[in-house]
């Protein structure tokens, strides 16, 4: 999952990294970077981004002003009652801990927005675990370590709990906690690789790992999970299986996930229990990624052509029903990620020897495909089409009605032809997919939506 070690990613099997601040560009005559746009009609839902400046933004649709949420509040003046204080103050003379924010999600509701911190100050390094409540406008720590860096965060459905992953010497450990101050937190299992579905009860957890120990086998299992205790129930698959996420459908029917029959790799299909398992699509040899349509009646999937290359030829789309196939793209992609409505699939082109994006999306009813514009990529963006199969279970680039894609990078007019030396500073862009003008939001490193209501 999200290691500690791994810091840039390669856009392709190319040397060029596709972080904004350090790549040099070709440059035509025109200005190539998109100015400040208007934008026919507002996509709904909230977003959440972290800013340039390390911290994180709200806006309540696309359309407002974003609010710095985690931004200090210097020299305030309090009024009410004694002690009660701004819950980022800090006083302008004093030196305190310098505070970076990461990776916010969603509660599945909208009313709440967890993220990470990692901090520096007289003490050193520490980590931490927030909660930040809209309503009431107050910021709660669940966690803090001086050791284990948190890597990811993902909110069970009951919008009470939030699980975790710290990043630790011997691997990653998958940490369960009430989504308040002061709640007892638990490990749920440890490994590395560890990739992982809550289901919607909040009883049950599909996992794939290697464990923890080098000599473990690799494998994919279920584990359930009750308020004092955990353990593993069936293992679904044992032994190299190319693949991150398993996963439930959205209607938590059904259970997908890769398994390694007589050293053939298959999307399985089974019960949400794991029973009745049946096969569905053979796959070519190479690293593989799946995701559910939010109907629950396709799985999107696609296969490296190197193996380890985090870049995928084409998608395919499978009906889990009759398990018939049909391609969306045979572009080189990088991530791919369904509209809340299952209409559309939007997915991040690689262009052959190119060291930029190409944003992309299929209507899946007509299967046209159309243009979103050309970007370059934030490192923090970059990690999240790397891990999209995860972050596909608790965060969204998709409008609520389906509308319009959030992203943060630089994006480009046209097609570099000559060396630049700089470029401006990565904004968070809201891009309809009618193929309206995009709206710049602020700036900012990487941005998400508010999931949808079912």
């Amino acid at each position: 999952m999200f290691s500690g070690a791994i810091v840039y990613f390669m856009l392709r099997r190319s040397s060029v990294l596709v972080w904004a601040a350090a790549l040099i560009l070709a440059a035509p005559a025109a200005p190539i970077v998109h100015s400040r746009a208007a934008i026919a009609a507002v996509p709904a839902g909230a977003i959440v981004f972290v800013g340039t400046d390390n911290n994180i933004h709200y806006a309540h649709d696309a359309g407002a002003k974003p609010e710095c949420l985690t931004c200090p509040a210097q020299g305030l003046q309090v009024r009410g009652e004694p002690g009660v204080l701004p819950i980022n103050y800090q006083p302008a003379d004093q030196k305190s801990e310098v505070l970076q924010y990461q990776w916010p999600t969603f509660s599945p509701d909208g009313t709440r927005i967890a993220y990470s911190s990692v901090g520096q100050g007289p003490q050193g390094q520490s980590f931490a675990v927030w909660v930040y409540d809209l309503a009431h406008r107050q910021a709660a720590q669940i966690y803090q370590s001086r050791n284990e860096h948190v890597v990811y965060i993902y909110w069970l459905a009951d919008n009470k709990h939030i699980s975790f992953l710290l990043d630790e010497q011997a691997g990653l450990s998958l940490m369960l906690s009430e989504a308040k101050e002061g709640a007892p937190i638990r490990i749920v299992m440890t490994g590395i690789p560890l990739y992982f579905d809550w289901r919607s009860t909040g009883d049950r957890l599909v996992f794939h790992t290697s464990g923890s120990d080098p000599q473990s086998t690799e494998r994919v299992g279920l584990l359930s999970v009750t308020e004092t205790n955990q353990q593993v129930d069936k293992v679904l698959s044992s032994g190299r299986t190319p693949f991150k996420t398993p996963c439930w459908s959205p209607d938590g029917k059904h259970l997908a996930y890769i398994a390694n029959y007589h050293a053939e790799s298959n999307i399985v299909v089974a019960d949400a229990d794991g029973e009745h398992v049946r096969s569905i699509v053979s796959l070519p040899v190479g690293d593989n990624s799946l995701v559910w349509s939010p109907d629950s009646r396709h799985l999107a999937y696609a296969t490296t052509v190197v193996p380890h290359d985090p870049t995928f030829h084409g998608i395919k789309l499978v009906d889990i029903q009759d398990a018939s196939s049909r391609d969306l793209t045979q572009d080189d992609v990088a991530a791919y990620f369904f509209s809340p409505d299952a209409r559309y699939l939007a997915y991040i082109g690689v262009p052959s020897e190119k060291p930029y994006y190409v944003w992309k999306m299929v209507n899946l009813k007509t299967n046209e495909t159309r243009d979103l514009g050309r970007f370059l990529s934030t490192q923090e963006e970059s990690i999240a089409y790397r891990f999209f199969e995860q972050l596909a279970l608790s965060h969204s680039i998709w409008s609520t009605n389906s509308n319009a894609i959030v992203f943060a990078g630089v994006r480009l007019l046209v097609e570099p032809s000559a060396e630049l030396q700089n470029t401006p500073p990565p904004s968070v862009w809201v891009v309809p997919i009618d193929g309206s003008s995009p709206r710049q939001v602020d700036a900012g490193v990487v941005a998400f939506y508010s999931p949808a209501q079912k």
